[in-house]
């Protein structure tokens, strides 16, 4: 024991080393932090971009001359752009609620990041919103 007390005492007060140490422990938290950063920031984006792509359709849709329900997810799927990381789901779907025929405009974005142990993280938003469809008499 006291052999082992004697080599343990020389390195007690050396302090050498000591910040890589604390670097080797910091460093992979830091990088990991910094990835969830740059993802939480990507996803919001995504969001973002879906949202206005349905506020959009919607304004185009509100001057069309009564659209199909054909016309408004073609129109959808033309505005829309590429997801950096997961996929985006238009869905139109025509209501009769009220005083008139409305259409529901609705974009899914499933986001997944592509990087190890953040890709075990799926999220989901559904941009959406209504507009009344209009009939402009000739």
């Amino acid at each position: 024991m006291k052999v082992i007390s004697k080599y343990l005492h020389r390195y007690q007060n050396d302090k050498e080393g000591a910040t890589a140490v604390e670097a080797a422990i910091i460093f992979p938290i830091l990088i990991a932090v910094l990835f969830a950063v740059f993802g939480i920031g990507t996803y919001l984006y995504g969001t973002h971009q879906a949202q206005r792509t349905v506020e959009e359709t919607a304004r185009m849709a509100r001057i069309m001359d009564q659209p199909s329900q054909d016309e408004l997810s073609a129109l959808l799927k033309q505005n829309m752009k590429n997801a950096m990381f997961g996929t985006y789901e238009p869905n139109v779907t025509i209501v009769n609620q009220f005083d008139g025929d409305y259409a529901e405009l609705a974009i899914t974005y499933n986001f997944n990041f592509e990087f190890p142990l953040l890709d075990l993280i799926d999220m989901q938003s559904i941009s959406r919103t209504q507009v009344k469809l209009r009939f402009i008499p000739i």
